[in-house]
């Protein structure tokens, strides 16, 4: 017998398969059309559910041309069914994760409010109501609805006066606004009330001399159902349901009236005096009874002042002199300072007025502080030197760092640090968690521990100077901007 057994017995081997080049060109097809066409869906319909921005709009590009060549290998593929349906399956799947992948979870402009014109205006102070924004300008006050960006209600400054006060909070469905003459006082106070626009009551007060149509901060407030305005040299409490006198109350003498804020058991006043720091006192709203004072350890007088929570009492002071204090300051219930925290120290600027000192973007009649009170702690932007650097040859290459940093108000301590990609822009309160806006994302921050949970990148426009960010709903956000005239709406939806 010629040859081994190994020689005797076929030997098997693997191959492709069979496949002729038209089943290769069907298979392609399938595969192809079916990815583009769902890459293409999904860049044109995805900005419903939290896709959007460049990636999309490139996707969308890709996929319309694309489809010019494998448009024809498609629908072959389909007029075989054997061969074309699960090659078009594959392609369904891979244009999904694609797309999913790629694009991610995002935020997009789900509506923007009309520029502002003309264009040297800008929204002198912002609120929150109910399923409404209120953005004051000097001119008029708007409101829009959070879900559509509609316009609820506007409201004109009689004459030709312009807004020059506005309270920080609102309460009993109303918010304060102060309006006067072009270089006169700031000598009316009107509550408006926020579900339709209408003014409820107003009241004249005794406000000092103004120039120009400038706004002031801290001159009206309301604390519970009393809205107390700076009026005659003191402060007087009206009823914030009709507009009647409740109380007045005067600084000591040598002293004058300098701001006032309210919470919702708490009227806090500050005055300026000749001899001593600032008086600091908390007052009753139902009848102005004092329950607290303290001396601010302030020897040349204040700069800015904020009254930052009345529950622990935070006060923002900041002294005229350079070397005078420079701090945010907790108050125990006998007015002892518990903590002094400095803004400006070895590790950290920390921006109390969102922004900066600058007086672009600040919203005079009431500012954007960046500085939250949650849970005895004190929550703000640290910046450090280098955290933003602009470089190339013509400026146009930017870098940059953020982050926020809590203190305790109970010792001054530092309790965590919590990095961000960008300085942030605006903050927004949530139940035991803070929003922080930067340029291309809004991050979710455990108040207690600094852990990030929830990021969401920011898609369409970019907040580039700070701006009152707030919840409009699961997931969704308003951004309202004092500069609405140039390359940011002065309001708009996030979704």
């Amino acid at each position: 017998m010629n040859g081994t057994i190994s020689d005797r017995v076929p030997r098997r081997s693997w191959s492709w398969p069979d496949f002729d080049l038209e089943t290769l060109g069907l298979v392609a097809g399938g595969v192809l059309g079916a990815l583009l066409i769902t890459l293409g869906l999904s860049a044109l319909f995805g900005g419903d559910h939290g896709y959007g921005g460049t990636s999309v709009g490139v996707m969308a590009i890709i996929a319309v041309l694309g489809l010019m060549p494998c448009g024809a290998g498609f629908i072959l593929a389909l007029l075989h069914p054997k061969v074309g349906l699960p090659s078009a399956a594959v392609g369904v799947l891979l244009g999904l994760g694609v797309f999913v992948t790629f694009a991610g979870h995002c935020l997009n402009d789900a509506w923007t409010a009309p520029a502002d014109r003309p264009t040297g205006i800008r929204a002198v102070g912002t609120w929150t109501s109910g399923d409404l924004v209120v953005r004051a300008r000097p001119d008029r006050v708007v409101a829009y609805r959070t879900t559509t960006g509609e316009v609820a209600w506007s409201w004109t400054p009689p004459a030709e006066d312009s807004v020059c006060a506005m309270s920080r909070e609102t309460g009993g469905g109303v918010g304060l606004i102060g309006h006067g003459a072009h270089d006169r006082p700031c000598a009316a106070v009107v509550a408006l009330d926020l579900a339709n626009g209408a003014a409820r009551w107003t009241a004249p007060v005794d406000a000092p001399a103004r120039v120009g149509d400038g706004a002031e901060a801290g001159s009206l407030a309301i604390a519970g159902d009393r809205a107390v305005v700076r009026d005659d040299g003191g402060w007087r409490a009206l009823a914030l349901a009709d507009g009647s006198t409740a109380w007045r109350s005067t600084p000591d003498a040598g002293c004058a009236p300098l701001h006032v804020a309210g919470g919702p058991a708490t009227a806090v006043t500050v005055a300026q005096c000749d001899h001593g720091g600032p008086v600091l006192r908390a007052l009753a709203p139902a009848d102005g009874s004092e329950r607290l004072r303290a001396v601010l350890p302030l020897a040349n007088g204040l700069r800015n002042v904020a009254v930052l929570a009345t529950d622990p009492l935070t006060v923002w002071a900041d002294e005229k002199g350079d070397r005078g204090t420079h701090a945010v300051l907790s108050f125990d219930p006998s007015g002892r300072v518990r903590s002094t925290i400095p803004v400006s120290g070895d590790a950290y600027d920390l921006d109390v007025l969102l922004g900066g000192a600058s007086d672009r973007n600040r919203f005079t009649a009431r500012p954007l502080y960046g500085a939250v009170v949650e849970d005895d702690l004190l929550i703000v932007p640290g910046e450090k030197p280098g955290d933003v650097t602009i470089g190339g040859k013509n400026h146009n290459t930017r870098s940059a760092t953020g982050r926020l940093v809590a203190f305790s108000l109970a010792d001054g301590g530092e309790r965590w640090t919590s990095g961000l990609d960008d300085q942030v822009t605006g903050l927004a309160v949530d139940g035991a968690g803070v929003w922080a806006m930067t340029r291309s994302s809004v991050t979710r921050i455990d108040a207690a521990t600094g852990h990030q949970g929830t990021q969401f990148p920011v898609h369409d426009t970019e907040s580039v100077y700070p701006a009152d960010l707030s919840l409009a709903g699961p997931n969704r956000f308003t951004v309202l901007a004092e500069d609405g005239t140039d390359s940011e709406p002065p309001a708009r939806g996030l979704r």
